[in-house]
């Protein structure tokens, strides 16, 4: 992480975020190269600009995430993770558009490579809406749950969400409840972000490898929507069929890739722990409609991939079918 933190640090400094009232926050956490001190080589150079706070012992991301909130007293959140960057003209564009339209998100685009820009959102763009319904469709259409792309009002943090310590897919466990606490947002179709896949983080140890399976990881992901679709059924309303749709979309893929995983890894590579049925069950309370109606849903919009794997998952996931060992999947 130390040969990030300092382009990380300097893509807002060199925006004049030293003079345009941003604060950045730091906490390292226990980190074991020389992030820490390249840290507070920053924060002696730039004091009025920079907050560093320091964890005793590692406590991982959403710990980690946690304090950035407790510790930041600007009225608006981003957290830029340090391995990323900001890309120039980022800053000027945010605080015109906090400037002009103060809104509770602003969420904005990100780049993987020099040119081309990953879009986080479908759906009305540069205009303040209220269609909290529609922001969580076009959220859920991009399946973009990063938090660090959206800008959010601090105050939307107070009483939760809050990063489940000890969880891995932290975003998705906080940034939907995120949606449903904004009364409005602006999306600006712009790459604010570089983002990094480095090896390591917790997508590539999930990624499907024939040589592993990690039950808890895709348990934590099984259930990191717990309670959403019950809550957006308080928030929006029962009549929002895009918006549920686009939620049991996002489930839904999200167990086909975990039965993937999982077939491909081999019973004698998984270990104790779930077998699919369960993971089935932990999914499927989690989507706002069941997954054979769904698929049923994509046959009627013609995505027949998609209803292809759904059935095949499900079938496979059935108690009555045994997995056998070293099985690929299907061809």
């Amino acid at each position: 992480m130390e040969q990030y933190l300092a382009q990380c640090v300097q893509s807002l400094l060199s925006q004049g975020a030293h003079i345009a009232g941003i604060e950045i926050v730091i906490v390292d956490d226990a980190s074991t190269d020389d992030s820490r001190a390249i840290a507070e080589a920053l924060k002696q150079r730039y004091p009025h600009v920079i907050k560093l706070f320091c964890h005793a012992e590692n406590q991982g991301v959403s710990a980690t995430r946690n304090r950035l909130l407790e510790e930041a007293s600007g009225a608006h959140i981003w957290f830029v993770d340090p391995d990323d960057y900001v890309l120039d003209g980022a800053l000027a564009e945010l605080r015109a558009i906090i400037d002009t339209y103060d809104p509770d998100l602003v969420l904005c685009d990100y780049r993987k490579s020099r040119f081309a820009t990953t879009k986080s959102f479908y759906g009305p763009t540069r205009q303040l809406s209220s269609d909290i319904a529609q922001l969580v469709t076009g959220v859920f259409k991009s399946r973009k749950m990063y938090c660090w792309l959206r800008v959010s009002r601090r105050s939307l943090w107070r009483d939760g969400p809050h990063f489940p310590v000890g969880k891995v897919f932290e975003d998705i466990a906080t940034t939907p409840w995120l949606l449903l606490k904004a009364r409005n947002y602006y999306y600006a179709p712009s790459a604010w972000i570089f983002y990094r896949k480095r090896a390591g983080s917790i997508m590539d140890s999930v990624a499907r490898k024939r040589e592993v399976f990690d039950t808890a990881k895709h348990r934590d992901l099984a259930v990191a929507m717990a309670g959403f679709k019950e809550e957006m059924h308080r928030q929006i309303g029962a009549d929002q069929a895009p918006a549920f749709y686009y939620v049991a979309d996002f489930s839904a893929k999200e167990f086909v890739k975990t039965g993937l995983r999982f077939l491909q890894a081999g019973e004698s590579k998984r270990g104790a722990g779930l077998d699919l049925h369960a993971f089935l069950g932990l999914f499927q309370a989690c989507s706002p409609i069941m997954f054979d109606r769904l698929a049923t849903e994509y046959l009627k919009r013609f995505k027949i991939i998609r209803y292809a794997m759904l059935k095949y998952i499900l079938y496979r996931a059935k108690p009555s079918h045994k997995p056998v060992s070293g099985d690929k999947g299907p061809a």
